[in-house]
């Protein structure tokens, strides 16, 4: 597999900065350690995953092993090894930007505020590329406003309607949707949201309505309002919809709403995801005009 040759080199490189470390023992009897770190700011990492000193100072490549697979999500090395291969490309994109614990931190936090990992491993990963991706992007909120271009009119449009297809994974966020900004705790219409561009680097940057004061990003947004969903996790909420609710269905049915009167194909019905709720419910075609839910579809040739 590609990925476990860049896992083993990782382990090596991350059990060559451990190698580095001194310890120096303070008049109080403390043990403070320090390191020579080239790839891995392992100091951070201990802390972030609370290794005492005999974890510390018991050094073995094996416990290396342990501890990347640790920083990629997994319980321990041979998970991490035998895991499937969307989940290896994950592990290796996080291993590749997550070399300190604060950028761990960053990327926990951001799946916990997104729930991004509701949607399957295709979905995080989808995500993971686009938030990655942003890398030193991200930055651009911490630069001198002197050096920020605010964006507005047709440029600050051209933005939002790229961002769903460059930068949204699962569509989650909509011009129309209600947000959290976790930053600042702050709720606001998406469509709120500031658009900034660095002036030497000319990229553009979707941040917090209340930027500069505030300086969060889009990542750090949770969505409050019902969200329709497409895509695969549009496709896979009506097939749950057929499994356990419709047995009688297929994609091609067609069905009556008993709330708005009208008729259309089951494949046409809208996923809604609800901030409250786990998963999509399937709703009328005709939502959010019409509320109408599963339970309200008859088949049509009922309506006859």
């Amino acid at each position: 597999m590609p990925h476990l040759e860049f896992f083993k080199k990782e382990a090596k490189n991350l059990f060559k900065d451990w190698q580095t470390q001194s310890i120096t023992t303070g008049s109080d009897g403390k043990i403070s350690y320090h390191y020579d770190s080239k790839f891995y700011d392992v100091d951070s990492l201990f802390r972030f995953f609370e290794w005492d000193d005999k974890d510390r100072q018991e050094q073995i490549l094996a416990r290396a092993q342990h501890l990347l697979a640790k920083i990629a999500g997994y319980k321990n090395w041979n998970e991490l090894i035998n895991s499937s291969e969307t989940e290896q490309e994950l592990a290796e994109l996080m291993l590749r930007h997550c070399k300190n614990s604060e950028a761990l931190i960053d990327w926990v936090q951001t799946l916990e505020y997104t729930n991004i990992g509701e949607y399957g491993v295709e979905a995080v990963l989808d995500y993971a590329k686009q938030y990655f991706e942003l890398g030193n992007r991200k930055e651009i909120v911490k630069l001198p406003t002197n050096k920020i271009t605010i964006l507005s009119g047709k440029f600050k449009l051209a933005e939002f309607n790229n961002f769903s297809a460059e930068n949204n994974p699962e569509g989650m966020l909509r011009k129309d949707s209600t947000v959290h900004c976790t930053v600042c705790n702050k709720d606001f219409n998406f469509s709120q949201s500031k658009v900034i561009r660095d002036n030497n680097k000319k990229q553009t940057l979707v941040v917090c309505k209340n930027y500069p004061t505030c300086k969060g990003t889009y990542l750090d947004y949770q969505v409050l309002s019902p969200t329709i969903m497409f895509g695969q996790t549009r496709l896979a909420a009506l097939e749950r919809g057929i499994s356990e609710f419709r047995t009688d269905y297929t994609m091609d049915t067609k069905v009556h709403c008993i709330h708005c009167g009208k008729d259309f194909l089951y494949k046409e019905a809208n996923a809604v995801q609800f901030p409250d709720k786990d998963e999509p419910l399937i709703y009328c075609k005709h939502f959010p005009n019409c509320d109408g839910n599963l339970l309200d579809m008859m088949p049509a040739e009922y309506n006859n």
